[in-house]
C-alpha cells in the first residue's frame, strides 16, 4: 500500500492538491495570525515589566491612585526583606511627533540593581574634547548629575537616529521639558520581548518633571530565600488594604484578564476561518475519491482490506495537510504583522498596555500550527473517507447512489438541526443565559446546523427549478441531483457568509450605537487635553495657571473640569472620573436610574454613576453603593444611576469633583471643555487659544473633530475582522470553484451526451458559470439568514457578557448588498476555470477517466 500511495499522490490532480493545501493553510494561517498578536500583546507588557523588575521577587502596587510617600522605610524595615527600591512610570509624547511615546521608568540608582548600561563613546562636540570611551561607572555618575540624563535602547536609538548626548524634546501633561541621552541601555538582555520604547532615568528627576514631588507608584523588593510568601503575608498584614503584594506572575495574569473579552472575540473570529477551511479539504478529498471511486473499488474487490484504503486516504491527505501548515505559518505571521500596529493601537489606547513593537513565534505556537492545521484536515477527511469505506465494492463504481443517499437524508438533516437549535434555545431560556458562554454554545450551535440545513435548502429550491434548454433551470435541478457533492460547497460558502454578515452587523449596531452615545455625551464646543494624555492618564495633568489663563479667553462662557484616577474595587481597578461642570448641572444618558434624580445626587450628595460594563460584570444596581479603595482604606459611594458608557470594558465611575477630592485627596485636572458664547465659533476658540498659549502642548478639538477621532479609533479596532472576513470567503469561493470541477469529473458522460446531441462549448461554458452563480446565491442566502441570528447572539448574548455594553440592532442593508454583490461576482469568477476545462474537451475526451 505504501507503493500505491506514493503513486496516488503522483498522480492525484494539481488543481485537488493545490485547494486542499489552500484550505489548510488558510485556516492556519487565520488562527496562527490571531494567536501571534494575542501571545505578543501580553508579551510585550509582561517581557517590559520583566525587564525593569527582572531581580525583584515581589512588587508593591497601590490599591489607592498612589502609594504613601513613606512606605519604602516601613517595607525596609520588614523582616525577611533583602532590599527595595521605588519605581515611577510615565509615558511621555515626543514634541516633534505627538503621536509616539516614550514609557520612562524612574528608578533609584542607589537601591536599585544595576540595569545593562553599554559603554558608549560620546558622539558630536562632546567627543572632541574626550579622548576615551566613557565608562558605565561615569554613565551612572551622570544619571544622578546631568539635568535630564536619560538611557534608552540601542532600538529605539536606531529607529530615530538619536546617539548619546543628543538631546529629546518631550511633554509631559502642559509640561515641556528637554531630556538628553546619556546612555544606552539594552534591556533585551534581561528581557527578550521589553518594548524598545523603555527609558530609564532617576526617579527624582521624573517626579519633577510630572510635578509630582514624592510620587511612587510600585515597590519592588527582594527577599531573603525561601521566605517570600511569608513575607507576602507579613506586608499585605502590616501595610493595610491601600497597597497590594504580588509576584510576576500575578502581574501577568491581570494583563491577560484586562485582554480576555478582547482576545476571545478574535480567537472566535479566526476559528470560523479554519471552520470554512475544513469544508474546503473535505470537499477536496471528496473529489479526489470521486476521481478514484472506480479504482478503490477495484482495490476492494482484489481483496484491500477497509484499514489499508483508510490508511491511503488518511496519509495521503495528512502529507497535502503537511504542506498547508507549512506554508500557512508565514502566510499567518505576515497577517499578524500587517494588522500589528491597528492591535498595537488597540491593546495601548484602550488597556493603557506596552504596545508590540516586535513580533515572535515561539515553539508552542508551531505545535498549535501543526494542531490545528492536522487537526482540521482530518476533521475534513474522515466523513469522507468513512463514506468510502461504507460501501461495497460494486457501489464505489457508481455515483448515483450517494448523491441519491443524501437526498434521502436531507429531511432528517434539516430536523435534527432544528431540533438542536430548538434545544439550545430552550437551555438558554431556562438558565442557560446564566452561563457566560451561553452565547458561544448557541453560536456554535447555530454554525453546525449551516451544514445539516444545505441538503434541504438546495432540495427545496431545485424541487420548484423547471429545466428548459441550457439555462438557469437545468443547472439548479443538475446542482439538486448531485447534492452529495454540492451541499459542502454550499455549506462552507454558507459558513463564511454567516461570519461576515454577523460581523458586519455588529460592527454596524455598536458604530450607530457609539455615535448616538457621542451625541448626548460630546456637547461642548471645544475639548482641550495633552499629547500625552492619552496614555499617561492622570500624570498629564494642566497647570491652574494654564486654567486661568483658557477661561480667560474671549468667547469662553463656560469650562468643565475633568480629573481622572485609578482606584482599586471588589471588581478589580476602576477608572473613577471626577467632574465640575459648567454652569447648570450636567445630566447623562442612562440605563437605569431617573436622570434628574440622579444628576442632584451626583453633584449634590456625592453619589456616583456607575458603567454599564461595571454593573453588568458586578451586579451593581442603584441604591447600591460602589466600594473603593482610597488613601485612608475602602469607601463606598452610593450609585444613583447606571449609564451607558462606550469608552471602555472595564469598570468606570462617574462623580463630582468635590466628592474626587474629598475622598481622594486633592489633584491637578487632566482636560477641560469650553462652552462658548453665542456667535461663537469653535474654530475661532481655537485659534485664539493657539495664539494666547503658543509653546504649551496642548490637543485642542472641536465638538466634531472629537467625534470623528473617537469613531477612527473604532474604525481602527474592527480593522482586522476585515482580514479574517477576507480569509474565510477566499476559502468559500475556491470551494466552488473545487466542487465544479468534481462535477465536471462526475458528470463527463452526461457532458459527452450534449456535446454529441449538439450543445455548443459556449452552452456548456455557460451551465457552468450559470451553476457556480447559482451555488453562489443558495450559499449567499443560507449563509444571510444564518447570519442575522448569529448577528443577534453576538449583540444581545455574547457582548453583553464578555463586555457589557447594550447594543442596539441596526441593519446596515446597503453594505451587506454590496458584500452580497461582490460574493457573487467572486463566485462568477471562480466558475470560469471549471467552465473553460469542461467547455474545451471534445465529446470523446469527456468520457476518458482522465481529469
Amino acid at each position: 500500500m505504501l507503493r500505491y500511495l506514493a503513486r496516488t499522490v503522483r498522480s492525484r490532480s494539481w488543481t485537488l492538491s493545490a485547494l486542499t493545501i489552500s484550505g489548510v493553510a488558510v485556516g492556519v494561517a487565520s488562527v496562527l495570525a490571531i494567536q501571534i498578536l494575542n501571545r505578543n500583546a501580553i508579551a510585550a507588557f509582561t517581557g517590559s515589566v520583566r525587564a525593569i523588575s527582572g531581580p525583584a521577587d515581589l512588587s508593591i502596587v497601590p490599591k489607592a491612585p498612589e502609594l504613601p510617600p513613606d512606605l519604602l522605610v516601613r517595607v525596609l524595615e520588614t523582616p525577611g526583606v533583602a532590599g527595595a527600591w521605588p519605581l515611577y512610570r510615565i509615558e511621555v509624547a515626543l514634541a516633534e511627533d505627538p503621536g509616539r511615546f516614550l514609557q520612562i521608568v524612574g528608578v533609584d540608582f542607589y537601591g536599585a540593581p544595576r540595569y545593562p548600561l553599554e559603554s558608549v563613546p560620546e558622539e558630536g562636540a562632546a567627543a572632541a574634547s574626550r579622548s576615551e570611551s566613557r565608562s558605565v561607572r561615569d554613565a551612572w555618575q551622570e544619571a544622578l548629575t546631568v539635568p535630564g540624563w536619560i538611557a534608552i535602547t540601542p532600538e529605539l536609538a536606531a529607529e530615530r537616529g538619536w546617539r548619546v548626548g543628543d538631546r529629546v524634546a518631550v511633554t509631559s501633561g502642559a509640561r515641556r521639558a528637554t531630556l538628553r541621552i546619556g546612555a544606552l541601555v539594552d534591556f533585551r538582555k534581561r528581557s527578550p520581548l521589553g518594548t524598545r520604547d523603555l527609558v530609564l532615568m532617576d526617579i527624582a528627576q521624573v517626579q519633577d518633571l510630572t510635578g509630582h514631588p514624592e510620587r511612587v507608584d510600585q515597590i519592588d523588593l527582594r527577599v531573603d530565600p525561601g521566605k517570600s510568601e511569608w513575607v507576602r503575608a507579613e506586608l499585605q498584614r502590616k501595610l493595610g488594604p491601600a497597597v497590594e503584594v504580588i509576584d510576576a506572575e500575578e502581574t501577568e495574569r491581570r494583563a491577560e484578564g484586562l485582554l480576555g473579552a478582547f482576545r476571545l472575540n478574535l480567537t472566535a473570529l479566526s476559528l470560523v476561518s479554519l471552520f470554512v477551511g475544513a469544508f474546503l479539504v473535505f470537499t477536496s478529498t471528496q473529489a479526489s475519491l470521486v476521481r478514484r471511486r472506480a479504482e478503490l473499488g477495484l482495490l476492494r474487490a482484489l481483496g484491500a482490506t477497509k484499514a489499508q484504503i483508510w490508511f491511503v486516504i488518511v496519509s495521503e491527505v495528512m502529507l497535502l495537510a503537511t504542506i498547508g501548515v507549512a506554508l500557512g505559518i508565514p502566510i499567518g505571521y505576515a497577517v499578524a504583522e500587517r494588522n500589528v500596529s491597528s492591535v498595537s493601537a488597540t491593546v495601548s489606547n484602550l488597556y493603557l498596555l506596552t504596545e508590540i513593537d516586535r513580533l515572535v513565534l515561539p515553539f508552542e505556537l508551531y505545535l498549535l500550527a501543526a494542531a490545528v492545521g492536522l487537526g482540521g484536515a482530518a476533521a475534513g477527511a474522515v466523513w469522507p473517507g468513512l463514506d468510502a469505506l461504507r460501501r461495497d465494492a460494486r457501489a464505489l463504481f457508481l455515483d448515483y447512489p450517494v448523491h441519491e443517499s443524501a437526498r434521502r437524508r436531507a429531511p432528517l438533516l434539516a430536523l435534527a438541526a432544528t431540533l438542536a437549535l430548538a434545544g439550545g434555545l430552550l437551555w438558554y431560556r431556562t438558565g442557560g443565559s446564566e452561563q457566560r458562554s451561553a452565547g458561544f454554545v448557541l453560536g456554535f450551535l447555530l454554525l453546525m446546523a449551516i451544514p445539516l440545513y444545505a441538503p434541504g435548502w438546495i432540495r427545496l429550491v431545485g424541487a420548484r427549478a423547471r429545466a428548459r434548454g441550457f439555462g438557469p433551470g437545468l443547472g439548479l435541478r443538475n446542482l439538486t441531483v448531485r447534492l452529495h457533492t454540492v451541499a459542502f460547497a454550499v455549506a462552507g460558502l454558507a459558513a463564511a457568509v454567516a461570519m461576515m454578515v454577523s460581523v458586519t452587523s455588529l460592527i454596524a449596531s455598536f458604530r450607530s450605537t457609539l455615535v448616538t452615545w457621542v451625541e448626548t455625551s460630546v456637547r461642548a464646543d471645544v475639548y482641550i487635553t495633552t499629547p500625552s494624555w492619552s496614555r499617561a492618564r492622570d500624570d498629564a495633568f494642566l497647570d491652574p495657571e494654564l486654567l486661568a489663563e483658557i477661561e480667560r479667553t474671549p468667547g469662553v462662557a463656560g469650562i468643565e473640569r475633568l480629573r481622572q484616577l485609578r482606584a482599586a474595587s471588589d471588581q478589580g481597578e476602576v477608572r473613577i472620573s471626577g467632574v465640575e461642570p459648567a454652569g447648570s448641572a450636567r445630566s447623562f444618558p442612562l440605563r437605569s436610574g431617573d436622570p434628574e434624580t440622579a444628576s442632584r445626587l451626583v453633584w449634590e450628595d456625592g453619589a456616583a454613576l456607575v458603567s454599564e460594563p461595571l454593573a453588568r460584570k458586578a451586579g451593581l444596581s442603584v441604591g447600591d453603593a460602589l466600594r473603593v479603595v482610597s488613601h485612608s482604606g475602602p469607601v463606598e459611594i452610593p450609585i444613583a444611576g447606571i449609564s451607558y458608557d462606550y469608552s471602555t470594558e472595564g469598570g468606570s465611575a462617574l462623580i463630582s469633583l468635590a466628592t474626587m477630592e474629598r475622598l481622594f485627596g486633592p489633584g491637578p485636572v487632566q482636560n477641560v471643555a469650553l462652552y462658548l458664547k453665542e456667535g461663537t465659533s469653535a474654530e475661532r476658540a481655537i485659534e485664539s487659544l493657539r495664539e494666547r498659549l503658543p509653546d504649551t502642548p496642548l490637543l485642542l478639538r472641536s465638538n466634531q473633530d472629537l467625534r470623528n477621532e473617537i469613531l477612527d479609533i473604532f474604525d481602527q479596532t474592527f480593522a482586522i475582522t476585515r482580514i479574517l472576513q477576507g480569509l474565510a470567503l477566499l476559502v468559500a469561493i475556491c470551494g466552488i470553484s473545487l466542487t465544479l470541477l468534481v462535477l465536471a469529473r462526475e458528470r463527463a458522460s452526461e457532458l459527452a451526451l450534449y456535446r454529441a446531441l449538439g450543445a455548443l462549448r459556449s452552452q456548456v461554458f455557460r451551465l457552468f458559470v450559470g451553476e457556480a452563480l447559482t451555488i453562489g446565491l443558495l450559499g449567499l442566502v443560507l449563509g444571510t439568514v444564518a447570519g442575522f441570528g448569529l448577528a443577534l447572539i453576538l449583540i444581545h448574548v455574547i457582548n453583553p457578557a464578555f463586555f457589557g455594553w447594550t447594543i442596539r440592532s441596526d441593519w446596515p442593508w446597503s453594505e451587506l448588498a454590496r458584500q452580497g454583490a461582490v460574493l457573487l461576482a467572486a463566485a462568477f469568477a471562480a466558475g470560469i476555470y471549471p467552465a473553460l476545462r469542461a467547455s474545451r474537451l471534445s465529446p470523446l475526451e469527456l468520457t476518458r477517466d482522465a481529469s
